[in-house]
């Protein structure tokens, strides 16, 4: 009886050390968004826009593309600033959603001339063809190539502009 005492109290101040332990730990630490190498190669793809046009890596020759998820907050941060952005890309936007288009993600890009949407299964291609992992990611790319990536659309902004 008194070894079972004895492990059971070991066992909750084991228990209390690793509680402390772990509530000194970030909550959410920050992630790294994933980037794609420059001059990293866009693999062949086809797909379907929302409009119902055929799009290629051939189509890509000056590009930004976006790739996201509704279901993650930086990308629904990414959407929300593709109004404000936009214009000043200078180049055409191309955001794959890999999930069903949600009405946050429609209504940003509703009327926004130089912006066009990759949604659902479609966007498997796209993925795919760019080796993306996780969202958001963002690439320049030109020709069949990427030039610069990173997480936000003012990190290809820069580059684009010079």
């Amino acid at each position: 009886m008194a070894v079972c005492v004895t492990l059971t109290v070991l066992n909750l101040v084991l228990l209390f050390a690793v509680i402390r332990k772990l509530r000194d730990q970030p909550r959410h630490p920050e992630l790294k968004p994933q980037t794609l190498a420059p001059g990293t190669a866009v693999r062949q793809f086809e797909a379907t826009t929302t409009t119902g046009a055929t799009i290629t890596e051939e189509s890509l020759t000056s590009t930004v593309v976006a790739f996201v998820s509704p279901s993650c907050a930086p990308c629904r941060d990414l959407v929300a600033s593709i109004p404000d952005l936009v214009p000043r890309l200078g180049e055409p936007l191309l955001l794959v959603v890999v999930e069903e288009l949600d009405d946050d993600t429609r209504d940003a890009v509703a009327g926004l001339d130089g912006v066009t949407v990759v949604a659902g299964i479609e966007s498997t291609a796209l993925t795919t063809a760019f080796g993306v992992a996780s969202y958001p990611t963002v690439a320049r790319v030109a020709g069949r190539l990427v030039v610069s990536s990173g997480g936000k659309l003012t990190d290809v902004l820069d580059r684009v502009a010079s």
